[in-house]
C-alpha cells in the first residue's frame, strides 16, 4: 500500500492544522472558561499587541511570498499559524495570563498576512 505523499506547502499546513488539533484535543479547559475572549474585553485595534501580530504576519506571509510561495500558500500558511497561535491562547495559555482567543488578533493577522503579499507584489513590479 502507498503512503499519500502531498506536495510541500500542502503537506506543512496539514502537519500546522494536525498539530493545533493535537493540542486542543489534548488539553480540556474548564467549562467555565469561554473559547472566545468577550468583545468588551478584546480592547483596541490600535492595541500593542494587535501591531505584533500584524507584523509577524506580513514579515511571515512576505518571507513565504520571496521564498517562491504562491499568493494563496502565503496568505493561508500565515492563517494557519495565527489560528494556532489562537487556539494556544484558549486552551493552553497559562490562566492567570488570561485565556481565550481574540478575534481582533486573527483580524490583524490576516491583515498582515494580505500586506505581506501586496508588498512583494509591488517589489516585484
Amino acid at each position: 500500500m502507498r503512503a499519500l505523499r502531498l506536495p510541500g506547502p500542502p503537506r506543512l499546513l496539514a502537519a500546522l492544522a494536525f498539530g493545533a488539533i493535537a493540542a486542543v484535543a489534548g488539553a480540556a479547559p474548564a467549562a467555565a472558561d469561554p473559547f472566545l475572549i468577550p468583545c468588551s474585553r478584546e480592547g483596541s485595534w490600535a492595541a500593542p499587541d494587535r501591531q505584533v501580530h500584524f507584523a509577524a504576519s506580513l514579515a511571515i506571509a512576505a518571507s513565504l511570498r520571496v521564498e517562491g510561495r504562491s499568493r494563496l500558500e502565503s496568505v493561508a500558511g500565515t492563517a494557519v499559524i495565527g489560528v494556532a497561535k489562537e487556539l494556544y491562547d484558549a486552551t493552553l495559555k497559562p490562566r492567570r495570563l488570561g485565556r481565550g482567543a481574540s478575534r481582533k488578533d486573527l483580524g490583524a493577522d490576516l491583515l498582515g498576512a494580505l500586506a505581506g503579499v501586496l508588498i512583494v507584489a509591488a517589489a516585484d513590479r
